[in-house]
């Protein structure tokens, strides 16, 4: 031990309290070695996240279309066959009266991917 000692003097001590530093300021809890918290945390990542959007049509095409807002900002709008489809006054619509250029507000999801999975997709009158 009295070479141990002479070899690295009080370097144990030191490199021992380095690491209860570390268990202090990073404690590790026991459900970081479960299966069971990366499940639940990869779940909620892939849930999506309820989203509105209101801009012009830029690209159409089958069942997905691309949407500029009035900030320049691009998305990527998908429907599906429970999308509702009506126009600005209530009544009924369908994908047929998607054109682009014209304004549509849609209320959707937000997958991760950054795509919004459009639930309602509202046509709006064009003024002039």
């Amino acid at each position: 031990m009295k070479t141990v000692q002479r070899k690295f003097g009080n370097g144990l001590w030191v490199l021992a309290a380095l690491v209860a530093l570390t268990v202090w300021l990073f404690p590790l809890d026991r459900a970081c070695f479960s299966a069971e918290p990366f499940r639940a945390s990869f779940a909620s990542q892939e849930a999506p996240m309820n989203f509105n959007l209101e801009g012009k049509i830029t690209k159409l095409e089958h069942e997905k279309f691309v949407v500029s807002t009035t900030e320049n900002i691009i998305f990527h709008v998908r429907y599906t066959d429970k999308t509702t489809f009506q126009q600005e006054d209530g009544t009924s619509a369908s994908a047929k009266d998607l054109r682009v250029g014209i304004t549509v507000r849609v209320e959707g999801d937000l997958t991760e991917s950054g795509e919004i999975v459009a639930k309602k997709i509202q046509i709006q009158h064009q003024s002039g």
